[in-house]
């Protein structure tokens, strides 16, 4: 996985932070989709990632799009596993915004407060 995919993964978790779901923020990018969000695509893109998460069956997927900025993606639950006692979930999330996309796998856990965080 190069460097600049990484990167681009690390900004969507990264955005993350500021709606619901704590996360790490990485190294930034301006080509990621996710800096090209406007209006509404964020919290489309937050609301599909957590029906997911919270989804307990695996290969649940949910797609998101915002007709006036034509942005969008997907967020599917690859497997479910236990890290300790924390559930812990994989994902693979690719999104689409002006132009830019992109597409990955990240896992998250669920700590003891009940958020999902991002696995390291």
């Amino acid at each position: 996985m190069s460097a600049f995919f990484q990167a681009g993964l690390r900004i969507a978790m990264a955005s993350l932070a500021a709606a619901c779901i704590p996360a790490f923020a990485g190294n930034l990018t301006a080509d990621a989709p996710i800096a090209h969000f406007k209006g509404n695509d964020k919290a489309l893109f937050d609301e599909a990632l957590n029906a997911v998460l919270d989804d307990p069956k695996d290969g649940t997927a949910r797609s998101w799009s915002n007709p006036e900025t034509k942005a969008g993606g997907e967020v599917k639950s690859v497997k479910s596993f236990n890290r300790g006692e924390a559930k812990c979930r994989t994902v693979n999330i690719a999104n689409k915004a002006q132009g830019r996309t992109s597409d990955g796998t990240m896992n998250f856990c669920r700590s003891a407060a009940g958020k999902w965080t991002l696995a390291n």
